[in-house]
């Protein structure tokens, strides 16, 4: 499967997460992009923390990386200085271990029940079928003596025509207030996911 023309549309609050190789300057990216989102947030009527939303860029982007993603966003929402969710796209292609990967193979292998059933919905994309898998997971600890949270997270695997694999476009958050909007942001991004 080429890559090399991977896109996908977002909505203006996603933040592209640059692919943080040694030689990239995280810091002064963090530090730049962080001027913009607090001018984003004036414009908008709220005050913003540049130096915890840029401690909160470099985490963020140092995490992603950690799983390698085609591609990363997250979400900044005015008047919060930490991310709000976190979208990553990847492509997972057929091997020993998965000879044929496809949107039901997806199902299968990713679905949690951690907190019930997920909710699985097969769906047809323009890149082609998909599977949609919308479901609640269990993160892990961030302290000793802490709860482990609840990671909401919202799925697309979609096998683009002629291909032999699936794009994948995952988004992750964790305030249950946020279930409805990002839902329907990342239900319209999907759609318009490219290759």
């Amino acid at each position: 499967m080429d890559v090399s023309e991977l896109g996908v549309n977002h909505h203006e609050g996603w933040v592209p997460l640059p692919y943080a190789d040694p030689s990239f300057d995280l810091g002064s990216w963090a530090d730049r992009t962080a001027a913009e989102l607090a001018a984003r947030y004036a414009a908008d009527g709220q005050p913003a923390d540049v130096k915890r939303i840029a401690r909160d860029l470099r985490a963020v982007t140092k995490d992603s990386a950690t799983r390698t993603p085609l591609g990363a966003f997250a979400c900044y929402v005015s008047g919060f200085n930490e991310s709000v969710a976190l979208a990553e796209i990847d492509a997972i292609l057929p091997d020993k271990t998965a000879p044929e990967v496809t949107p039901q193979w997806m199902a299968e292998h990713f679905a949690s029940h951690d907190f019930g059933p997920p909710e699985i919905e097969y769906t047809e994309l323009p890149l082609g079928p998909a599977v949609r898998i919308r479901q609640n997971i269990i993160g892990e600890k961030k302290r000793l003596f802490g709860s482990r949270p609840v990671i909401r997270t919202l799925a697309y695997g979609v096998q683009p025509k002629g291909e032999k694999g699936l794009l994948v476009l995952t988004c992750s958050w964790t305030e249950p207030v946020l279930d409805e909007p990002i839902t329907a942001i990342v239900d319209n991004m999907a759609p318009t996911l490219v290759l």
